[in-house]
């Protein structure tokens, strides 16, 4: 249906309990992005996997980068995606890098003009915890496969973030609660679904605006 679109997943390489692998951000931003294009059209490009995951750093499961780094390399990133993308559709998966991300697309739309989307997932959908009940769902909705068992177990919450290095709260990685007998896929495809409809909206409503 629309032209020129490329949506390019963002997520972390960082550690989520020990259930699941440290690619679910980009597995997750990954999936959704493949959602839209299948309802919009477009170009899916390959996803950021090594981003500002400085919060987890004392996990063995996580690879970081500042973010004072990794902003002068996505916008130049955004800037070539942009000479052949009309319309480049950012799916963050990660929360720790949202302000990154909308920094330099607001930046750039102000630059070169509206061509830039930023959607974080999260703020669609309020997960009430990393690496616990809903986010597990989410991924085991994506399609992802769990690499340990599953274990109850409440350390912290998710409002301490940002505010302090995630061991500091937590001992397994786990931030809120992760209920075994409450983790289903099918509660995960809920949110995605209502993930995936609010880009597409969003889209829609960008592509009005531009041709107007």
């Amino acid at each position: 249906m629309l032209q020129r679109l490329c949506i390019l997943p963002v997520g972390s390489y960082e550690q989520h309990g020990p259930h699941m692998p440290p690619t679910v951000d980009a597995e997750v931003a990954q999936f959704v992005a493949r959602e839209v294009v299948k309802k919009v059209g477009g170009s899916e490009l390959p996803p950021i996997y090594y981003t500002c995951s400085e919060e987890h750093r004392d996990f063995p499961q996580t690879i970081s980068v500042r973010c004072k780094s990794f902003i002068p390399y996505l916008e130049e990133l955004l800037r070539s995606a942009a000479e052949k993308c009309g319309i480049v559709v950012v799916v963050v998966g990660h929360g720790g890098v949202w302000e990154a991300v909308k920094l330099v697309a607001d930046q750039l739309n102000y630059e070169l003009g509206p061509r830039f989307i930023a959607v974080n997932i999260w703020s669609v959908v309020k997960a009430k915890d990393h690496a616990g009940t809903d986010e597990t769902s989410i991924y085991l909705a994506a399609g992802g496969s769990l690499t340990g068992k599953l274990i109850e177990v409440c350390e912290g919450d998710v409002s301490l973030f940002g505010n302090t290095r995630v061991s500091s709260f937590s001992k397994t990685g786990v931030v809120g609660c992760l209920k075994p007998s409450e983790v289903s896929a099918e509660r995960g495809r809920e949110m995605l679904e209502k993930i995936v409809n609010f880009i597409v909206k969003k889209i829609e409503e960008f592509t009005a605006l531009r041709t107007y």
